[in-house]
């Protein structure tokens, strides 16, 4: 066997690498696993912390092969490392992830290397979480409710004045509670790479709508916190729709019909099932509920996202979906449950929780009260 498996990139931001070496670096550096052995390749300024922390059969410092090659090469280039590190090796073809720059590949390929392309995941065993695993996203969605209880919080011990929410005398606004909710993740151990989803009126009928501008009571607020964990890298999700005031009858009525569509999606979630039979199933009860989907008056209403997504070390994670796609769930998914319905005239409402995937069902991994009104 001549081919082995590549990868250069930074761990920080490439979720393959650092499940592979769980080892976390700002600067890049390469992973290869060849005939059951692994090895990272790395600068002298990572050495020592490889050393420590990486999970692999061997650390090797680049600097070996460029001195070696700078006796008889006057300018050594990276490609030159790792073609000399192939070589000793006797590695004729690589297999790389998807995202490997095109220059790199071109570099590789000039050296004689094959180098052909891995799928999404570039490790397949990512999409089935272990125990382990599970255990740690229990974790961070302890994090992720302790976030949204905040929130909820914050709009009970306001007071409405007008078309405003006020809290501590100010006008409450979705970048003030968003700055709330950042730092209390930061104290919990978390960081929200993208900004949390709080959005109000209008805004919440746009489902990835950050939110600007003072919360609206009397209608629906989005709450949607995705934070990652800066210990373990995996991610936690939720979602709740929230009402500072009084719910008109339409709003009641647009929440508990996703809250029966999340409940049906949760129950049929299973391994064996394929996501899309999960995905009609909710379209066809928002259907039957008088709900429909489509551009309506110049822009998107009714349902028009997908039922949930595959998360871990990544908050979207190829390939596993509820959705249109013909994904068929396995044990060992974590999967989002998160139906909603957006209607200008009315409000967005989106509730999402986790769900933890088995033979028999699924566990959704912690709870947390879903209830509208907030007076």
């Amino acid at each position: 066997m001549t081919t082995a498996r590549f990868i250069y990139d930074k761990s920080e931001n490439n979720a393959d690498l650092f499940y592979a070496t769980k080892f976390d670096a700002p600067d890049a550096y390469a992973y290869v696993e060849y005939r059951k052995k692994t090895y990272v390749l790395v600068s002298d300024l990572e050495l020592d912390r490889a050393r420590g922390a990486a999970q692999v059969s061997h650390v090797i410092p680049l600097r070996t092969y460029r001195e070696k090659l700078a006796k008889t090469k006057k300018d050594v280039v990276l490609v030159d490392l790792f073609h000399a590190f192939f070589a000793e090796l006797g590695v004729r073809t690589i297999v790389v992830p998807p995202s490997t720059p095109f220059s790199l590949v071109d570099a590789l390929r000039k050296k004689k290397i094959r180098v052909e392309s891995g799928g999404s995941p570039f490790f397949p065993a990512r999409v089935q979480k272990t125990k382990q695993e599970w255990q740690t996203m229990i974790n961070c969605q302890k994090a992720v409710f302790g976030a949204v209880k905040l929130t909820e919080e914050t709009l009970r011990k306001s007071n409405i004045r007008g078309n405003r929410i006020w809290y501590r005398g100010a006008v409450l606004t979705s970048e003030r509670l968003r700055s709330m909710v950042n730092v209390h993740l930061l104290e919990h151990g978390y960081m929200a790479k993208s900004p949390p989803i709080i959005s109000s009126g209008v805004q919440a009928c746009d489902p990835h709508e950050d939110g600007t501008g003072p919360l609206l009571p009397n209608t629906s607020i989005i709450v949607d916190i995705f934070p990652q964990s800066l210990a373990t890298r995996f991610h936690g999700d939720a979602t709740r729709t929230f009402c500072k005031g009084r719910a008109s009858d339409a709003l009641k009525k647009l929440y508990a019909t996703v809250l029966k569509g999340q409940e049906l999606g949760i129950k049929m979630v299973k391994a064996g099932v394929h996501g899309n039979k999960i995905h009609n199933a909710i379209h066809a009860l928002f259907e039957k509920e008088g709900y429909k989907t489509g551009e309506i008056k110049g822009r998107m209403q009714g349902f028009f996202h997908g039922t949930g997504h595959s998360i871990g070390l990544e908050i979207h994670e190829e390939p596993a979906r509820i959705n249109a796609s013909d994904y068929r769930l396995q044990a060992g998914n974590v999967m989002s449950v998160e139906p909603g319905l957006y209607y200008p005239e009315i409000g967005g409402v989106r509730i999402e929780d986790l769900v933890y995937v088995t033979k028999t069902g699924c566990e959704v991994l912690g709870r947390y009260p879903k209830k509208l009104e907030i007076r």
